[in-house]
């Protein structure tokens, strides 16, 4: 399985991560290129045809054979959990949640990327996120990428986009 970390800074979701968070990433998700899928966080935990979703987007692929497609088809049958809209709304408000010295609140919904690590977690990978700690966000999981030692595809990149 691969972790897609998808960016655009041209986007209005790409510029309003970049302002949050200081990269354009703003969606994650596994691709199974095997069977050409894409698992991610919607509405609801979803699967779709990655060659549809992954059109004219740009994107970093980063390796985890950890993870498995039995692994996310099981977790689509059992999660009953919904995005966290107001997560993300929180978590836009990281930095100043960060200024007055707490810790980002959850609000008990599920982001995308915070998705990718109760998966990578339960794959057995260790990542650098605590279950119980405010989740990473898709730039997060692009930095800690980069130092990972995993093998990274950089899909129609930009310098600009990161």
């Amino acid at each position: 399985m691969k972790l897609a970390i998808i960016f655009n800074a041209d986007k209005l979701s790409g510029k309003l991560t970049r302002f949050w968070t200081g990269a354009a990433f703003y969606h994650c998700g596994w691709v199974d290129e095997e069977n050409g899928k894409f698992y991610d966080m919607h509405a609801i935990r979803r699967r779709r045809y990655w060659s549809d979703y992954e059109r004219n987007k740009r994107y970093v692929l980063v390796d985890f054979p950890e993870v498995t497609k039995e692994q996310l088809e099981h977790e689509l049958d059992v999660c009953g959990q919904l995005y966290g809209f107001v997560d993300y709304v929180l978590f836009g408000l990281r930095p100043l949640f960060h200024l007055f010295g707490q810790s980002t609140r959850n609000a008990g919904g599920l982001i995308c990327s915070e998705m990718v690590n109760i998966d990578a977690f339960r794959a057995g990978v260790d990542t650098p996120w605590q279950l119980d700690a405010p989740p990473p966000s898709p730039a997060d999981w692009y930095r800690w990428a980069l130092v990972s030692g995993r093998e990274l595809e950089f899909i129609r990149m930009r310098l600009t986009d990161t």
